[in-house]
């Protein structure tokens, strides 16, 4: 059911997101802990802090693009939300509406909810 969903590529935005914050707090760690400790290795720590940083960037970037994408593709196909696969009830032509029931359809010639297929 992937097909129907964006939640994929909403999930690569969230992680793109997630490793861009962690990874900014990891470069304020790092800065405040060369400024108690003093300088230890030349600069490794913080040039990984940078890389995943813009990994981080780069994974966002994608997660909205292929959001976009599958947004437009959604709208392209006409795909309807959802299909009836049964009308369980019908109601007999004589009897009132009781108010918390929808009508059921006079005649199902589509399984498509919107009747488009």
């Amino acid at each position: 059911m992937t097909s129907f969903s964006l939640v994929p590529l909403q999930m690569f935005s969230m992680m793109g997101m997630l490793i861009s914050v962690f990874s900014g707090l990891f470069f304020v760690f790092l800065v405040v802990r060369r400024l108690i400790i003093g300088p230890e290795a030349e600069g490794l720590f913080t040039l990984f802090a940078l890389m995943f940083f813009l990994i981080g960037i780069a994974l966002f970037g994608i997660g909205l693009l292929g959001e976009y994408i599958g947004r437009v593709y959604q709208q392209v196909r006409h795909r309807p939300r959802y299909l009836i696969e049964a009308v369980l009830e019908k109601q007999a032509p004589g009897k009132p509406n009781h108010g918390n029931k929808a009508p059921a359809p006079a005649a199902a010639t589509s399984l498509f909810a919107d009747g488009e297929e």
